[in-house]
């Protein structure tokens, strides 16, 4: 394996090849299992044949420190089993610590002992996630986090979950295909929340009763429609025009971009520090607060080297979902406002400079109408030229599912030079990249072709421009996929390759 390091907007490995970051996540939940999954060498085998390159390994801070300044060295252990395996198979892997609900009292994240709630008494919402929008003991609890309330032995929660991951860190820095750190999956802002809500929600409701022509609906009636899913869906008709859905989501943006940048920047810039004590190299992965993912503009800040400068590790890492997501209409997220999302976090991206990974997506699940959606936002990719992690690996029967081809796709995994478009189409199994080669970088280019209908690899035309030294294909195990390496030329220029 090679090391990835960031340049400007790109990911390059040690050969200094731009390289494009394509994963899945891997994340365990389970507290009755200490939250170590059952995977098999066959599993990571399976993920290297459809094509993946990199792991969003989540962590899980109960798992890490189950007791106040205790830490369980044999989880530990657990995942680095579980890095190592990603190794062998020749893929990178990032830790995402993980966080849904704040807390293994409710969901996953927490230890019991940093949850505080003030005798707010937590319940479960139909769907899981409306417990941010919802719940106070889940919004107090985070506030606590981020207020570093004490926990039981007089330490800051906070100052716990920092210190979970310098040990970590320094437990696990020196497997060699460990390339970086989410540090916080999906921040949510707290009791702050109901600021949001209060700002979204009258919004729409201004919205709906301009159409209407009459009085806009109270909060009580825009509540009850949005526990309602059919109410629900209907209701999401009206942000079909991106003007509206703009109005609404920018209708939160002030309180949103308060958190980011007094509560959330300062908090990673302190988990950052602790980091760099043990890895000065691993990449720093920000995420944006929980409502960005929906395309409420970031106001994050980068994280600083101990003189002031912006660390030169370090790369953007949102969530990209529409409202649709973890309700039985997943299959019917809206492609106008799905483009909308991603064009906010690519302008934060050029905000920030650096390289953007798409930390998740999809979430399809078993959804069997999934495929549009899919493909949309892998032609989305295509054009950003950025990374992404598939929320999530579930079943080793996923690849049976239509969302599975914006999924399984062709893309460049190495080029020896700059990335300058590239493109798949699942229709004709047809691709075609153009880079510009750096004459002075010797190893290959490479290519991810995935299993095709109706023919094996080396029956696919590849018509390659300057033809240089050729190109070679490479059959990957019994799946049908096979990795296409082109030779450098021998020297600097413009160059184009089509296969099929």
């Amino acid at each position: 394996m090679t090391t990835v390091r960031t340049s400007g907007s790109r990911f390059i490995d040690s050969d200094n090849r731009h390289i494009i970051l394509h994963g899945i996540s891997m994340v365990c939940k389970d507290k009755e299992r200490n939250y170590i999954d059952d995977w098999t060498p066959e599993d990571f085998m399976r993920l290297k044949h459809w094509g993946f390159n990199v792991i969003r390994l989540g962590i899980i801070w109960d798992g890490i420190e189950p007791e106040p300044g205790h830490y369980d060295d044999q989880y530990l252990e657990a995942i680095r089993h579980w890095i190592r395996l990603a190794d062998q198979h020749d893929m990178y892997v990032f830790l995402d610590m993980h966080q849904d609900l704040y807390s293994c009292l409710y969901s996953d994240g927490a230890p019991a002992w940093a949850t505080i709630t003030d005798g707010h008494i937590y319940e479960k919402t139909a769907l899981w996630s409306d417990a941010y929008l919802f719940d106070r003991a889940v919004q107090t609890a985070f506030d606590h986090f981020w207020n570093n309330s004490p926990a039981p032995d007089g330490v800051g929660i906070q100052d716990h979950f920092i210190k979970a991951w310098k040990y970590t860190v320094r437990y696990l820095a020196d497997e060699p295909n460990l390339i970086g750190y989410d540090m916080i999956n999906e921040p949510f802002i707290g009791s702050g929340v109901q600021r949001i809500v209060q700002a979204m929600f009258s919004e729409y409701g201004e919205l709906a009763s301009r159409l209407a022509g009459g009085q806009p609906p109270d909060m009580e009636e825009l509540l009850a429609m949005w526990h309602d899913q059919d109410k629900k869906m209907e209701a999401l008709s009206l942000l079909e025009s991106i003007d509206s859905y703009r109005q609404v989501m920018e209708a939160s943006a002030i309180a949103q971009g308060d958190f980011e940048r007094n509560v959330l920047s300062p908090f990673y810039q302190k988990v950052g520090d602790a980091i760099r004590e043990c890895d000065p190299d691993g990449i720093l992965f920000l995420e944006t607060n929980y409502f960005s993912n929906m395309g409420v503009p970031s106001t994050i800040t980068p994280v600083l080297d101990q003189d002031g400068r912006q660390d030169r590790q370090q790369a953007y890492a949102p969530h990209g979902y529409d409202l649709v997501t973890d309700s039985d209409y997943v299959h019917a997220a809206d492609n106008e406002r799905v483009s909308y999302i991603f064009r906010q976090h690519e302008a934060t991206r050029q905000r920030l400079e650096m390289p953007m990974l798409i930390g998740e997506w999809g979430a399809y699940g078993g959804s069997s109408e999934a495929e549009n959606a899919a493909l949309h936002v892998q032609s989305i990719f295509e054009q950003l030229l950025c990374g992404d992690v598939f929320w999530c690996y579930w079943s080793p029967d996923m690849d049976r599912y239509s969302s599975f081809k914006g999924v399984c796709r062709a893309y460049p995994m190495a080029v020896s030079g700059t990335i300058i478009r590239y493109a798949y189409r699942h229709e004709d199994d047809s691709f075609r990249m153009e880079w510009e080669e750096d004459g002075s970088l010797s190893a290959p280019t490479l290519i991810y072709m995935p299993p095709a209908q109706e023919h094996t690899a080396n029956e696919r035309s590849v018509r390659l421009t300057p033809a240089g030294s050729g190109f070679e294909w490479t059959q990957l195990g019994s799946y049908g996929a096979a990795l296409l390496r082109i030779a450098p030329s021998s020297g600097s220029g413009t160059r184009s390759v089509t296969i099929g």
